[in-house]
């Protein structure tokens, strides 16, 4: 493999098929696309964001050598999907209420990125309006004789956000519903408009009652069950100051108070954001 510039692949290897994580830098989110790698064929989930990083992807899949089958955008966050241009000549699959979403807002977020960045908007932001098109379902998937659960979960970090487990692995592609050494993005209400913290933090229950020993989250490095209590204590932190009534400056600098080490405050920027600015 050659070296790249941008992107970074953590590998975790069992007996038919592996898991390549490709983590963008840091102006790319540290977001993550997940590549699983089966005997004879890939299959990628999310695409990432920035347009360099997209085409590192592609190249670092290119070189594999193996047919891409098929590529699954779990949620509608521009980060895990201004990347699928440059996969347009794949199959392109998400939940149908991903789709939805997407399709209803591309137009605005490519446009506000395209803001964001000025003058190097050309460079780091597709020029197409590339959006999944093909739905996915909850249930079992076989690929290249790996067995794949897909997972539908509802109002949490997103609308609604897709999770992949490699059954009989002990193995959660668990994408935004982690992140790991990173802010956490709770912008989103639930549809009766309460924050997004409880159902959140019952379905981080459900998924550490499964004891996974692999855990590979949307941001951050892959770790274990062991994120999944200090997920919680982000998620229970931020709610608790949000309760308080914080919010602004305030909010975000008391979290990054709480948590010095953790990486990507613009998720805190989002945040506050999306829920008192928009």
């Amino acid at each position: 493999m050659k070296n790249y510039q941008f992107i970074k692949v953590v590998k975790i290897e069992r007996s038919n098929f592996t898991i390549h994580c490709v983590q963008s830098p840091i102006e790319g989110e540290m977001t993550n696309a997940q590549l699983i790698e089966g005997e004879n064929s890939l299959l990628l989930i999310d695409t990432l964001q920035l347009k360099p990083h997209a085409d590192e992807l592609l190249s670092y899949i290119s070189e594999l050598g193996k047919p891409l089958e098929r590529v699954i955008i779990t949620h509608d966050h521009p980060d895990h999907w201004f990347g699928a241009a440059t996969f347009k000549d794949f199959p392109l699959y998400a939940f149908p209420e991903v789709i939805e979403k997407i399709n209803y807002l591309a137009d605005f977020l490519l446009d506000f990125h395209r803001s964001i960045h000025g003058e190097k908007a050309a460079e780091l932001i597709t020029s197409e309006k590339v959006t999944p098109s093909l739905p996915i379902t909850e249930g079992s998937l076989d690929f290249d004789g790996v067995e794949l659960k897909i997972i539908k979960v509802l109002e949490t970090e997103s609308s609604c956000n897709l999770m992949v487990e490699i059954v009989n692995e002990n193995i959660l592609i668990a994408q935004d519903m982690i992140y790991n050494g990173a802010f956490a993005f709770f912008g989103e209400k639930t549809h009766d408009g309460s924050y997004c913290f409880d159902n959140w933090i019952k379905i981080l229950n459900q998924i550490s009652e499964l004891k996974y020993d692999v855990i590979i989250p949307g941001h951050g490095n892959p770790t274990d069950n062991s994120i999944i209590p200090v997920m919680i204590g982000y998620l229970n932190f931020a709610h608790s100051k949000l309760d308080e009534g914080l919010s602004g400056e305030e909010l975000i600098q008391a979290i990054q108070d709480e948590y010095p080490n953790y990486l990507l405050p613009l998720t805190l920027q989002m945040s506050n954001y999306m829920l008192f600015q928009q």
